[in-house]
């Protein structure tokens, strides 16, 4: 965050200039308001869907996406305060305690659909490539462990902020910010302030994106090594049709989530060591910050073209305007994870990709 020098006055010129920035009072909030339009009603279709796939079959997986479906959810919820918070020019009138709830509430939901993505990762890690190893300790009670186990950890690193007041007159421009410019009381010592939005860089950002990008290039791998394999049989050209669907899935689901969040990783990282130097590019990482949160609206296409269940949910909810792929309407009877799990075929064990 952008902590701020104090002066005679308050802040220093550089602050009160991105303040007034068309960057902070326009795009971002233009941007929020897009994602809030289109992720609110798309994540709410997905968590209905995905409820009514784990209904009918308990599966990690199934577990972990109604998580992130509920994380992207909460976040869209909070962004219209947001939205008015930064086209009034970053003036908050709603007070402290509103100010803190909404800044821990949209940083403890992005967290949790970070990290939540990154279990979803390695949870197709597991099923494509060590299937066998891993089906003993790949339960649904166990992943719903997980997710409390993530949501109890990104409410810990949201203590030192919950527990603060984040909002700061600022006279010059007759506005109160929250969590824009932080007073130096906020942490013991501006080392501090720099080592926890570090920490917070490296668990959430540096860490979740190298995890997710090393386990779908290993899945990709793996699917691309059983092709041949799979096109044995009868079902030969449906497993390979099948498995090269996957491979559109994991490419797709790593290149959103590159595009969402290394804009901010970058930002970021550079944002520190700038203001370490007396200067500021804030106004740049709340932008990336904004984009980043775009991710909520392509999680629901993710599910769509991972899930076969998930799209026949989704046909009865919505009817035949949702499209589905070829033998799709008269195959309800088999349940596929979005992952995949173990089958016996041939005398050995392979392991399955959605249809």
């Amino acid at each position: 965050m952008n902590i701020s020098v104090a002066v005679a006055r308050g802040v220093n010129n550089a602050t009160l200039e991105m303040l007034v920035s068309p960057v902070m009072t326009v795009a971002v909030p233009v941007i929020y308001l897009s994602v809030f339009v289109c992720s609110t009603p798309c994540n709410l279709l997905s968590l209905v869907a995905l409820l009514n796939v784990h209904y009918k079959r308990h599966t990690p997986t199934s577990v972990f996406a109604i998580n992130l479906s509920l994380a992207d959810l909460l976040y869209s919820a909070f962004l219209p305060l947001q939205v008015l918070y930064h086209l009034w020019g970053n003036d908050w009138p709603w007070g402290a305690a509103l100010c803190g709830l909404t800044t821990t509430a949209l940083n403890c939901n992005m967290h949790c659909s970070v990290l939540t993505t990154c279990a979803i990762a390695l949870e197709r890690y597991c099923g494509v490539v060590r299937p066998l190893r891993t089906k003993h300790w790949r339960t649904a009670r166990r992943a719903t462990i997980a997710c409390v186990l993530i949501w109890a950890f990104v409410l810990i690193i949201q203590t030192p902020l919950l527990r603060r007041d984040l909002t700061l007159r600022v006279v010059e421009l007759n506005i109160t910010t929250c969590f824009d410019v932080l007073p130096r009381k906020l942490f013991l010592h501006q080392s501090v302030a720099y080592l926890y939005f570090l920490v917070v860089l490296l668990m959430f950002y540096v860490l979740p994106l190298a995890v997710l990008v090393s386990c779908y290039v290993a899945v990709a791998r793996g699917l691309h090594r059983s092709l041949p394999t799979a096109a044995e049989g009868s079902d030969g050209k449906r497993e390979v049709l099948s498995r090269r669907r996957a491979q559109t899935t994991v490419a797709l689901a790593t290149l959103c989530f590159v595009v969402c969040y290394l804009p901010t990783i970058t930002l970021h990282g550079l944002h520190l060591v700038f203001h370490a130097q007396g200067k500021s590019l804030y106004r740049y990482y709340k932008l990336a910050l904004s984009i980043n949160s775009l991710n909520c609206c392509f999680d629901p296409f993710v599910y769509y073209f991972a899930s076969r269940e998930f799209r026949l949910a989704l046909r009865r909810l919505l009817g035949r305007c949702v499209p589905l792929g070829e033998g799709e309407e008269l195959g309800t009877s088999e349940l596929v994870s979005m992952t995949g799990e173990p089958r016996e075929s041939k005398g050995h064990y392979e392991a399955v990709v959605d249809h």
